[in-house]
This record gives C-alpha cells, sequence and structure tokens, in this order.
C-alpha cells in the first residue's frame, strides 16, 4: 500500500506520472476511472492498490489517491499525493454529493517533492464512494490560504475495489 508514497518520494516532481517500478511483476487493471494496480517486488511480497489521478483544467497530474490495505483484515487506507504547497490550518476533506459527512485526512509529511496524507477508511464511508457514479471532491488550503477543490470521479471505484478483495487485500 505505500509503493505510491515511496514512487512520491522517488519521483523527481508530483507532477510527473509514477513510472512503473523496475520489478519483474506489474499489472495495472483499469476500471473506470480508477486503476488496480499490483506489484511483486523481487523477495518482497505481493501489494495491490487503487489509484486515481487527479488533474487540472490544463490535464496536469496535481494529485493522486490511492486505498488499499498491507494484508487482508486490516483497515482500508487512503494516501492522498499533494503538491507541497499547503497549509496545515484547516483540516483536508473528501466530499460527497450524498451531504453526508465530509471524510477527513490528515497531512503526515511534506517535501520539495509535495505532501502525503491518509486516513483509515470505514465501511461506511467505502459504501458512499461507491453509492453511485459522481463526482466528488478532494478540499484543502493553500500555503497562502486559497481554497482548493480538486474534483475526482468514483466511475469504476467500486468495480475496482472487488478487484482488489479478489487480489487478496
Amino acid at each position: 500500500m505505500m509503493a505510491l508514497a515511496a514512487r512520491l518520494l522517488a519521483a523527481p516532481a508530483l507532477a510527473q506520472a509514477p513510472a512503473p517500478a523496475a520489478a519483474p511483476n506489474v499489472t495495472n487493471a483499469s476500471f473506470g476511472d480508477w486503476i488496480l494496480r499490483c506489484e511483486t517486488r523481487q523477495n518482497g511480497p505481493r501489494g495491490c492498490e487503487v489509484l486515481q489521478s487527479l488533474q487540472d483544467q490544463r490535464r496536469q497530474p496535481v494529485a493522486q489517491f490511492a486505498f488499499g490495505r498491507a494484508q487482508r483484515g486490516d483497515p482500508m487506507r487512503l494516501i492522498v499525493l499533494i503538491p507541497a504547497n499547503v497549509t496545515v490550518v484547516h483540516p483536508m476533506l473528501i466530499q460527497l454529493p450524498d451531504r453526508a459527512a465530509p471524510i477527513p485526512v490528515t497531512l503526515r509529511a511534506c517535501g520539495p517533492r509535495g505532501c502525503v496524507a491518509e486516513t483509515d477508511v470505514s465501511a461506511g464511508q467505502l459504501t458512499r464512494l461507491r453509492a453511485r457514479e459522481a463526482q466528488g471532491r478532494l478540499e484543502y488550503r493553500d500555503a497562502l490560504g486559497g481554497e482548493v477543490a480538486l474534483p475526482f470521479s468514483t466511475r469504476g471505484f467500486g468495480q475496482a475495489l472487488d478487484a482488489l478483495a479478489r487480489e487478496g487485500f
């Protein structure tokens, strides 16, 4: 599950898509706007995560979501990568169109290449994300206090999670 965060630390910039790992066994499967990415590292365990890259109006990547767990039975985690231009005074939130409570995401670390935020995602929150094909928003404030609202799609999310479960995660 930490593959996305690890790629951020190794990547030259957040705005560049992560390169496939040098490992011999990396697979990707698309489900709507989501990708199931599984990787087996040499002498290491297999890991899978469900990903979506968020893009700005110029179609440049500005954030990435990764849902997954280290092993079956662990809580589902969401890791969000965003540019380093963020303030920590206001919480980062996932807003869904169902008008229920937003999902808070906690900022963990920032560096020159970007920031990593994460949260455990409950079964109820996953159900809300699966409920229908909709558009949600990742909301936070930039370093100058300006509001940032990045839209994301839930199209294919349920199918991607089902595929993740079939992989044993």
